[in-house]
């Protein structure tokens, strides 16, 4: 059986439309979130990224992570804004309780780590990673979350 030219026409558009839509949603679950950290309390190196393997959501640090090795009580924590110290003031860079989500205590201050991010953490919300000093409410260093609204690292830097 033969079709008319305009229902063969529509029905290639519907199934060329579902591999885009398919290739889309495949493209955005590989996208990678990433930053660089930014001296706060301690000298920092390092990065990290953020990303989904296995159905998992993990944040990696890059093997040239380093921050200060005699900061007690290091965690890795999520921030809601792009600039989580600007009500801040120097030396220690404290945060307000309950402007963070604790990620996970840090495994070492320096090196390459992983941490699965939990899923009752909504990520589109997040804009910034945390190296902080729970004991004594002191940042270490943070990173905006690229491509999570977080202004440009050096605008920030002339600050």
């Amino acid at each position: 059986m033969l079709f008319p030219n305009s229902t063969l026409a529509r029905g290639v558009a519907a199934l060329a439309l579902g591999a885009s839509t398919t290739l889309a949603v495949q493209a955005a679950d590989m996208k990678q979130h990433k930053g660089s950290f930014i001296k706060a309390e301690a000298p920092v190196s390092g990065s990290f990224v953020i990303k989904k393997e296995g159905g998992k959501q993990l944040l990696m640090l890059s093997r040239d992570f380093k921050t200060s090795d005699t900061a007690p009580d290091l965690k890795l924590a999520f921030s809601p804004s792009a600039t989580p110290l600007a009500m801040s003031k120097p030396p220690k860079f404290s945060i307000k309780p309950g402007s963070y989500t604790v990620l996970a205590p840090l495994k070492s201050s320096r090196g390459g780590q992983t941490y699965v991010i939990p899923a009752s953490v909504d990520l589109s919300k997040q804009k910034s990673v945390l190296i902080w000093c729970e004991k004594f409410n002191a940042t270490m260093a943070w990173a905006p979350i690229q491509g999570a609204s977080a202004m440009d690292k050096d605008s920030m830097m002339k600050k």
